[in-house]
Parts: C-alpha cells; structure tokens; sequence
C-alpha cells in the first residue's frame, strides 16, 4: 500500500470510530464563475447548478450551467453550501458532453482553496451521470467548491446540472500514540522511506 494510501486510511477509520456523522448535501449558495451563457431568461446560467437535480435527460438543457461559449478553454464555477463539513467527497451531474472535470478545490470556511482531486474523469457518455470522486476527509471544515473544467473536451458545451458535496461532522481524529492504528502507519512509513533510500 503507498504511503498516502495508508494515511488515508487510518484517518478515515479514526473519523468513523470517532461517531462522525455523514452529511451529503447539494450547493445552496453561488460563489463565482469564470463565464456562464446568458439568454434572454435563467436559462443555462451559473445559478442552474444550485439544489438538487432537475435536469433528467441528456442533451442540451437550460436548466443546467453552461459558460459563456464554446471550446473556451478552461472554465470554472464555485459553490457553497448550508452545512460546513470535514470533507471526504464530491459528486458532480454531468447532463452534457460528459466527461471534462479535471479538478476540485475545497474552500475552507475562511475562503482558501485546497485541491482534493484532479485526474481523468471516467463520466459515462450520452446520459446523464453522477461524476463521483473521494479522497481523505479534511482536517479543516469545508464551505464550498471550485470545479475545473474542459470545455475544449468536446466540439460544444460542457454542462453541469448539480453539485453535492460528502463529509462529516466530526473532524479525524489522528490515533493515540501506542495504537494499532499508528504503529501501522509508523511501520509503513519505514518501510516506504527504506525502499525509497534503495532506489
């Protein structure tokens, strides 16, 4: 098991022993965007990505998110939300030309960024999809939500219909000195530093 991999997962099991309470919870307040498409109404606006779901077929629908115009690079939105947690996970509603989240940043309560995850985004193509992703839940409590995206992805827009964020209560709680917990993490941490002095 990789180091990071190990960390996490003593963290996630002292968070759960500890009686944290899972929260998940959709975006209730718009923080920023890089651009969004503007009609004559709402239509396809940045607020389209608050609440719950309400875009249930594929294609191109104005009741979600959309920036401003086609293959303009990289493009961003920011959301926050009631409930401020000890994040551990993010799902984001893909409704069209899936497939273009590339980062998430948490935002803590006093506004930093904090990148949690960026990658490939594996979204299945032409229905809608629940883009899910996890990573160790955060030491610090978690307001909001930044989210990347390509819209050189496709040859048209890219387009978000909800984001919902995953977390705690209680924030992880490290072991005591002398756990099981800890000298497993001791032990792999010796043993990724000695395979690191070997090679």
């Amino acid at each position: 098991m990789k180091l990071h991999s190990l960390i996490a997962a003593v963290l996630l099991a002292a968070a759960a022993s500890a009686g944290a309470v899972p929260v998940h919870q959709y975006a209730s307040t718009l923080k920023g965007f890089s651009s969004e498409y503007v009609p004559d109404n709402a239509s396809w606006n940045a607020i389209q990505v608050l609440g719950a779901p309400d875009t249930f077929q594929y294609g191109d629908h104005g009741t979600a998110w959309a920036p401003a115009t086609q293959n303009s690079g990289q493009e961003w939105i920011s959301v926050g939300f009631d409930t401020a947690v000890y994040a551990n996970g993010a799902t984001i509603r893909e409704t069209y030309h899936n497939g273009f989240v590339y980062q998430i940043d948490a935002i803590d309560t006093l506004g930093n960024l904090h990148k949690v995850w960026s990658g490939v985004d594996t979204s299945t193509a032409n229905v809608p999809f629940d883009f899910s992703v996890a990573w160790a839940t955060t030491p610090y409590l978690v307001s909001g939500l930044k989210v990347y995206v390509n819209t050189n992805h496709s040859a048209s827009w890219e387009e978000i219909d909800a984001i919902r964020l995953l977390g705690d209560t209680i924030a992880p709680e490290l072991p005591e000195p002398g756990s099981l917990a800890l000298m497993g993490l001791g032990l792999g941490l010796a043993g990724f530093l000695r395979r690191r002095r070997a090679a």
